[in-house]
């Protein structure tokens, strides 16, 4: 049974962008706009560094597409109970890629890339850390390619992983996918309050905004150009328009 109540998807603005010919749709409830910030709607330019918001040497140089905010009360109550934080970003995989993945279209590569990922971000928060008991307590992280889930939507393959550092804040949830062979999208997700009463029933909402974030992301829809949908079926002769 669901405790939850949030934003109406039935009653949605689109916010669409244009990523070098293929073209993104994410659909935001219409009472989040308040609470949405989107970048122009088409991206030019994804070679040239100016492009980037984030543009550090030492990570991916990064995009920002939109962010906004889900709000979520108990049912039958106007009181919020908790939130769950969405950012949309374009990262360019350039030479951060390692040398033996060859392309984002492949499933293998992909799923290995973003393992190799994870475990850049285990190292960077271990090294912050400094701590072995607070690290084994609070770092959630995968252990194992097997940990991360493909989600096939629309023509769309979806990588998912949870992780982060949960002694303070709830671990994220992160969905990537690739857009162009050196473009990935990312769609973070955080989540924040349900925390009130028992463990249990904490454990139970966050079960249910889960659900609520996997229907989000099978929300989002992606047309490749023609260009970009002819090399994903050359790799993976398996992903339709």
């Amino acid at each position: 049974m669901n405790q939850l109540q949030g934003p109406n998807f039935e009653r949605v603005t689109i916010s669409s962008f244009d990523i070098d010919g293929t073209h993104l749709y994410i659909p935001i409830p219409e009472e989040c706009n308040g609470d949405t910030q989107t970048a122009d709607s088409k991206v030019e330019a994804l070679d040239c560094d100016s492009t980037y918001d984030v543009r550090d040497p030492s990570y991916f140089l990064i995009k920002y597409l939109l962010k906004s905010t889900f709000r979520y009360a108990a049912i039958g109550n106007e009181l919020e109970v908790g939130r769950v934080r969405i950012e949309a970003d374009l990262l360019k995989v350039d030479l951060l890629r390692p040398q033996i993945f060859k392309t984002n279209f492949s499933q293998d590569d992909f799923i290995g890339f973003y393992f190799s990922i994870l475990k850049d971000d285990e190292c960077t928060y271990i090294a912050s850390i400094n701590d072995k008991e607070k690290t084994d307590k609070y770092l959630v992280i995968p252990k194992s390619i097997e940990e991360i889930k493909e989600l096939k939507f629309e023509g769309a393959s979806w990588l998912f992983a949870v992780s982060g550092y949960a002694e303070v804040t709830k671990p994220y949830r992160r969905f990537i996918t690739p857009i162009t062979n050196n473009h990935i999208l990312s769609i973070m997700v955080s989540i924040g309050g349900f925390d009130f009463g028992s463990v249990e029933l904490e454990q139970e909402l966050v079960a249910e905004v889960d659900q609520y974030i996997l229907d989000f992301i099978k929300s989002i829809r992606i047309d490749y150009s023609p260009e970009t949908l002819a090399e994903i079926q050359r790799v993976r002769g398996d992903v339709t328009a």
